[in-house]
Protein backbone atom coordinates (compact mmCIF):
# COMPACT_ATOMS: atom_id res chain seq x y z
CA UNK A 1 0.00 0.00 0.00
CA UNK A 2 1.45 3.52 -1.09
CA UNK A 3 1.81 5.86 1.52
CA UNK A 4 -0.67 8.74 0.06
CA UNK A 5 -2.95 5.69 0.64
CA UNK A 6 -2.04 5.40 4.31
CA UNK A 7 -2.59 8.90 4.80
CA UNK A 8 -6.04 8.93 3.71
CA UNK A 9 -7.12 5.51 6.05
CA UNK A 10 -5.23 7.55 8.70
CA UNK A 11 -7.40 10.81 8.63
CA UNK A 12 -10.52 8.67 7.81
CA UNK A 13 -9.85 6.20 11.19
CA UNK A 14 -8.88 9.87 13.14
CA UNK A 15 -12.01 11.03 12.13
CA UNK A 16 -13.83 8.58 12.77
CA UNK A 17 -11.84 8.71 16.75
CA UNK A 18 -13.16 12.02 17.24
CA UNK A 19 -17.07 11.39 16.43
CA UNK A 20 -16.92 8.28 18.18
CA UNK A 21 -14.89 9.72 21.34
CA UNK A 22 -17.48 12.72 21.31
CA UNK A 23 -20.30 10.65 21.21
CA UNK A 24 -18.91 8.61 24.06
CA UNK A 25 -18.31 11.79 26.20
CA UNK A 26 -21.04 13.52 25.10
CA UNK A 27 -23.31 11.13 26.75
CA UNK A 28 -21.27 10.72 29.70
CA UNK A 29 -21.39 14.06 30.43
CA UNK A 30 -25.30 14.07 29.99
CA UNK A 31 -25.30 11.54 33.11
CA UNK A 32 -22.78 13.56 35.29
CA UNK A 33 -19.56 12.28 34.68
CA UNK A 34 -16.71 14.12 33.90
CA UNK A 35 -14.10 11.59 32.38
CA UNK A 36 -14.71 9.02 29.52
CA UNK A 37 -14.22 6.13 31.09
CA UNK A 38 -13.17 3.03 30.52
CA UNK A 39 -14.99 2.76 27.20
CA UNK A 40 -12.97 5.54 26.01
CA UNK A 41 -9.63 4.09 27.09
CA UNK A 42 -10.69 0.88 24.80
CA UNK A 43 -12.06 3.19 21.68
CA UNK A 44 -8.40 5.43 22.48
CA UNK A 45 -6.61 1.93 22.21
CA UNK A 46 -8.32 0.93 19.21
CA UNK A 47 -6.98 4.11 17.39
CA UNK A 48 -3.30 3.10 18.52
CA UNK A 49 -3.84 -0.55 17.38
CA UNK A 50 -5.26 0.10 13.93
CA UNK A 51 -2.77 3.11 13.15
CA UNK A 52 0.07 0.71 13.99
CA UNK A 53 -1.63 -2.04 12.06
CA UNK A 54 -1.92 0.59 8.73
CA UNK A 55 1.72 1.91 9.19
CA UNK A 56 2.89 -1.52 10.02
CA UNK A 57 5.76 -2.86 7.63
CA UNK A 58 5.36 -6.18 5.68
CA UNK A 59 7.75 -8.51 4.82
CA UNK A 60 8.19 -7.42 1.38
CA UNK A 61 7.88 -3.90 1.61
CA UNK A 62 11.48 -4.46 4.06
CA UNK A 63 13.92 -4.53 1.15
CA UNK A 64 15.68 -7.19 2.62
CA UNK A 65 16.80 -10.34 0.94
CA UNK A 66 15.58 -12.84 3.50
CA UNK A 67 17.99 -15.65 2.22
CA UNK A 68 20.83 -15.72 4.22
CA UNK A 69 24.76 -16.04 3.30
CA UNK A 70 24.38 -19.72 3.99
CA UNK A 71 21.93 -20.53 1.80
CA UNK A 72 23.12 -18.56 -1.69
Amino acid sequence: MNKFAKVLISVGIVFFFFIVFGAIVGSRSDAGEKTPGVLGLIIFGALIGALRAIWKKSKDEDGNDSTSVLQK
